[in-house]
């Protein structure tokens, strides 16, 4: 699997810390607004390319709530822990090589 870019993953970062603590109807009202923006779209490919990445992630985020009772916390989704642990193994065996 390939990494994801460093701009995707600041996109990512920052739609989990402002999804934290929101319920399924705030979070869909958040996709809802960020397709909105996307729609209106004048913004410059990077800029774009970000909110794309972020709208992904409020989609997944949206998903993740969809049968989850209660408000979001990326301490509680498997994508988030899943994708640290990943991480964690990565740094650990580049200090081996």
């Amino acid at each position: 699997m390939d990494e994801p870019i460093p701009s995707a993953r600041a996109a990512w970062s920052s739609v989990r810390e402002q999804a934290t603590g929101m319920t399924h109807h705030e979070a869909k009202a958040a996709l809802r607004a960020i397709q909105h923006s996307l729609e209106e779209g004048s913004a410059a490919d990077e800029q774009r390319e970000r909110r794309e990445s972020e709208e992904e992630e409020w989609q997944r985020i949206v998903e993740t709530l969809a049968d989850h009772d209660g408000p979001y916390d990326p301490a509680s989704d498997p994508f988030v822990q899943g994708e640290l642990a990943g991480q964690q193994d990565r740094e650990a065996a580049d200090r081996i090589s």
